[in-house]
C-alpha cells in the first residue's frame, strides 16, 4: 500500500465546543466547511481533511458499538481509486498481520472497510462513492 491518507477524523465528547476551537484556530472561511448533525469536517490545504465526530458517532463508525474507554478516538483514511483497491488494501493488511475490522461495503460515502493494525489502530480504505475525489 503506498499510503494517501486524506482524511483524518477525531472524536469529540462536544461537537459544538470542538467545532468552535478548530474554528477559530484553523481561522478556514466558511466555504472550506462543511457540518452536518453528526460532524464538521474543515478542507485543509494539500486534499486534507480534518472531521470531528462525537465519540458516540466513532464509536460506531469504527464498529465498536458504544463509545468507553479503550474506544477509538483517531480514524485514518486512506483513499483508494476504486473498490477493486479497497479490498487489494485489506487483503495486504491481513498478509502484513493486521485484521480487518470491518469487511467493506456500500455506503453513502462509497466503498470502504476498515483494519485494525498489530496495535489495534483503526484504518477506514475508501473509494468514494462514484469515483469522486474524496478530501
Amino acid at each position: 500500500m503506498r499510503p494517501k491518507v486524506n482524511i483524518v477524523t477525531i472524536g469529540v465528547t462536544s461537537l459544538e465546543r470542538a467545532f468552535e476551537f478548530y474554528r477559530v484556530l484553523f481561522a478556514l472561511p466558511d466555504e472550506r466547511i462543511s457540518a452536518g448533525p453528526d460532524h464538521v469536517a474543515f478542507f485543509l490545504d494539500d486534499d486534507l481533511s480534518f472531521v470531528l465526530l462525537t465519540m458516540e458517532n466513532l464509536a460506531a463508525t469504527a464498529g465498536q458499538g458504544e463509545a468507553r474507554a479503550g474506544t477509538a478516538q483517531v480514524i485514518l483514511s486512506h483513499t483508494a481509486s476504486s473498490r477493486e483497491e479497497v479490498d487489494e488494501v485489506l487483503a495486504e493488511a491481513v498478509r502484513a498481520g493486521g485484521a480487518i475490522h470491518l469487511p467493506a461495503i456500500e455506503s453513502e460515502w462509497g466503498y470502504a472497510g476498515y483494519f485494525a493494525d498489530t496495535e489495534g489502530n483503526i484504518w477506514e480504505v475508501l473509494a468514494a462513492a462514484g469515483g469522486e475525489t474524496v478530501n
